[in-house]
């Protein structure tokens, strides 16, 4: 239901949150209401826009001395990271669709497009040899963790859910939103900016805030929270009004009203209902208030790491006349102590920077997304999750960025299996002459190989896609055939309680890969590993 009450885009949720946290007050400034306008930005239910997310890390090569060259291609590559997303459209809740690019280590780009509606979505990546298809009604899900979808669940109204939405975020915003302390560096003025290539007239939002100011913010926040029991004790009762307004809610989450008369002997009031919620409420809260105390009393170095002068926000919001947010931009900065502290010591980050900036048009207006059409080539989910690394890497194409990031950066070709002596399960075997037994389904498997078995002849064949080799073994010979051509392995093919065993170094030069004995603790590991 949650998904249907109509809020803005996934994707902004959370830099809103965070930017509307910091300007809104509990009194209006310069003219503007900063409660309705975050009040309404949760009642956005279709909207054109486009925006950015950069992540950057600031990285400290001294201590590179201790990394090797693949984890130092990796803190290079996440080091800068920015995603842009542009004509996305918001139907409603359910209907998006839009097109974008995600930078990495401020080189690759790779393109990406998305169009969802309620039932599944279709994501394009650039350079993926298919289009990948979601089930967005969860059956799929439920159905892979082996759980039956509930039967006889009446669909819900969308029409009814999202005005049920907005009159909770009306019940609930005068305690929870109305209560926010305006924060101590904030002003308000009237500015023009460009909106989708207009100039529009708008009032401009601005307040900064360092880590002490946002730990006094918050101090602040609970204590009025605390102070207001007469808006909380409001709130739950509206609450409450409000879902048992509509009977349908409840049918739609396959439940029963909680507040309503049961008939049960001494079962408790609806009344009795509301007052302990209320009770465990004020509770929570208060408990917390303590705990911000006891914070500031007992660890206060905890305090002053996290939230002092090295972590700064800055946020510009952007309103218009009817209060919606139309423009904003937002940075959050953090440096990490500079304390000469072991753990600290060899951590080759020495902060990073967040900052996301959008743009918003045709704001609860009719806005059409794109068409969901998934072709037949898509690729399923439940088909994604049974690949193995090296397939999910060969759904790229060799020449694209993707595959270059998979190949090169993460080394998705890099292929391994270990076997520990003391094992209970499939263990290496050693035989006379110091010769190493290991499965060859296991094996196999961790190689993307595909086994085929006869019973009759007990002909074993396995074929390695990375190499192209044909490997046909039987049980009880050592003559196998790769690719077509007889050879002679150091010994016969051994089943062991119904598991083929061969010998380890015959099979791993026919599949190109290296194997090794290494010690943990008393235990012996052998390792067979290759890179394709």
């Amino acid at each position: 239901m949650i998904k249907r009450l109509g809020k803005p885009s996934k994707l902004m949720l959370l830099m809103l949150a965070l930017v509307l946290v910091f300007v809104a007050g509990c009194q209006a400034i310069g003219g503007v209401d900063l409660n309705a306008v975050l009040k309404n930005s949760l009642k956005v239910t279709s909207s054109e826009s486009k925006q950015t997310v950069a992540f950057k890390l600031e990285l400290d090569e001294t201590a590179f001395d201790d990394l090797t060259d693949e984890e130092i291609a990796i803190y290079k590559l996440l080091s800068n990271i920015e995603l842009q997303l542009n004509d996305v459209k918001m139907e409603d809740s359910s209907n998006v669709s839009f097109n974008g690019k995600l930078v990495l280590g401020g080189a690759a780009s790779i393109g990406f497009s998305m169009k969802m509606n309620e039932k599944q979505a279709i994501v394009e990546i650039e350079g993926a040899k298919q289009p990948f298809a979601f089930d967005m009604t969860g059956t799929v899900l439920t159905e892979l963790a082996g759980i039956s979808p509930a039967a006889g669940t009446p669909a819900a109204n969308d029409e009814s859910l999202t005005a049920l939405g907005h009159a909770l975020i009306d019940t609930i915003g005068g305690y929870a939103i109305d209560n926010l302390p305006n924060p101590e560096k904030i002003e308000v003025k009237p500015t023009t900016e460009t909106i989708n290539g207009e100039s529009t007239a708008l009032m401009q939002v601005h307040t900064e805030m360092d880590g002490k100011a946002i730990w006094a913010w918050v101090k602040k926040y609970v204590d009025a929270l605390v102070a207001d029991k007469a808006g909380l004790e409001k709130m739950i009762k509206g609450v409450v009004e409000v879902l048992s307004s509509d009977p349908d809610v409840w049918e739609t989450l396959g439940t029963v009203n909680p507040f309503e008369e049961s008939g049960e002997l001494d079962a408790p009031t609806p009344d009795e209902l509301i007052q302990q919620g209320i009770d465990e409420a004020v509770a929570m809260l208060e408990e917390l208030q303590a705990e911000l105390k006891a914070m500031e009393t007992e660890d206060p170095e905890s305090i002053d790491m996290l939230l002092g002068d090295n972590l700064t926000v800055t946020a510009d919001v952007y309103v218009d006349t009817k209060l919606d947010i139309r423009k904003q931009a937002f940075e959050l900065s953090y440096t990490l102590p500079t304390e000469e502290e072991e753990e600290l010591a060899l951590f080759p980050i020495k902060g990073f920077t967040v900052t996301s900036t959008s743009e918003l048009w045709n704001v609860n207006e009719a806005v059409k997304a794109d068409e969901v059409i998934v072709p037949e080539t898509a690729v399923e989910l439940e088909q994604l999750l049974e690949l193995n690394s090296y397939r999910f890497m060969k759904m790229f194409k060799d020449d694209s960025a993707v595959y270059d990031i998979l190949k090169n950066k993460l080394h998705l070709n890099q292929q391994s299996v270990s076997f520990y002596t003391d094992s209970y399960y499939n263990p290496p075997i050693v035989v006379q002459g110091g010769i190493t037994l290991v499965p060859l389904r296991s094996t196999a498997d961790a190689f993307s190989g595909v086994i085929t078995y006869d019973p009759k002849s007990k002909g074993i064949q396995l074929f390695d896609e990375p190499t192209g080799t044909t490997i046909e073994l039987k049980i009880g010979s050592d003559k196998v055939l790769v690719n077509g051509v007889s050879a002679t392995w150091s010994f016969p093919v051994t089943s062991v309680g119904g598991t083929a065993y061969v010998p380890a170094r015959s099979l791993s030069n026919t599949l190109k890969a290296k194997l090794a004995w290494s010690d943990l603790f008393d235990e012996k590991i052998l390792t067979i590993e290759r890179e394709v």
